[in-house]
């Protein structure tokens, strides 16, 4: 919903204001907007309620973990989390971030219809969350990721070609729905599949490095290397190839997965009864 919120000011912005404008001052109005979930967030971190196991494990514990051993006893565990996390980063930042800016250099199309673009394709990712979610905790999380990463990697490139032999804003909202659509069956289970790969006692621990990691390599780094590609191959959708090293590693991660859906420390106790003699 952030990002989407975020596309719509993108779209305002630059539909209300002229390209001169824009570049002399009006890109400053997002960032404006953006400053107010600053107290939003303060709220949320001083009032929000832990855990009930959480709060169990910090009364019994005497001994704080130490990150070197806390990692290192769980080496298995952070790999499926760098690989997820992988995928999920890699298709955040180039779909939902650089996609505006590759429409407007690439596909030659005007902002305000690439940012109209992002923002139906959002609006199918947000509805479709909860249902990928709900289902992983039918079938397990395992059969959600390995589906839509294999359908993510089959159709990466046929997209951007697709887009790229003509370009119009048709095409790429149809691009946009069917990416966002597969992010948000990732994304679905996503988080709880992460947090469950590690014990309530170094969960924040390894979970901070296993989620942050990615986020800063294939995140934060996602613009260069795409562009980098664009430069090497000579080729306008090489950021498709981006995406499907992603998935690919996302993938593999995937096969090195344990489900955790029934551990006692992630689901609520069942009442047990005691039958009658």
């Amino acid at each position: 919903m952030a990002a989407l919120l975020g596309a719509l000011v993108g779209a305002a912005v630059t539909r209300g204001l002229s390209p001169e404008a824009v570049d002399a001052w009006g890109w400053r109005i997002p960032f404006l907007i953006g400053l107010l979930i600053g107290p939003v967030g303060l709220y949320i971190r001083r009032y929000v309620e832990e855990p009930e196991e959480f709060v169990q494990v910090r009364r019994t514990r005497t001994v704080k973990p130490r990150l070197v051993p806390a990692l290192r006893a769980h080496l298995r565990e952070l790999w499926v989390c760098l690989g997820i996390g992988a995928a999920g980063t890699s298709s955040f930042y180039v779909i939902l971030l650089y996609m505006p800016t590759f429409a407007s250099t690439q596909l030659h199309l005007p902002l305000d219809q690439a940012f109209l673009a992002q923002s139906l394709a959002l609006a199918c990712m947000i509805s479709i969350i909860p249902f990928s979610g709900a289902l992983s905790d039918r079938v397990g999380r395992k059969p959600i990721f390995v589906s839509a990463l294999t359908c993510y990697i089959a159709v990466a490139y046929p997209l951007f070609a697709w887009v790229q032999a003509a370009p119009s804003f048709g095409r790429l909202a149809a691009v946009q729905i069917v990416f966002c659509s597969l992010i948000g069956i990732i994304y679905g289970p996503m988080a709880t599949a992460l947090s469950e790969q590690f014990p309530v006692g170094v969960r924040s621990t390894c979970l901070s490095v296993g989620y942050n990691l990615p986020v800063l390599i294939f995140g934060g780094f996602a613009q260069f290397f795409v562009t980098l590609l664009i430069q090497v191959t000579g080729s306008p959708i090489a950021p498709a190839f981006y995406l499907m090293f992603g998935s690919a590693l996302g993938l593999l991660a995937c096969l090195s997965m344990r489900e955790h859906m029934q551990r006692p420390n992630l689901v609520q106790p069942v009442a047990q009864t005691i039958p009658a003699e």
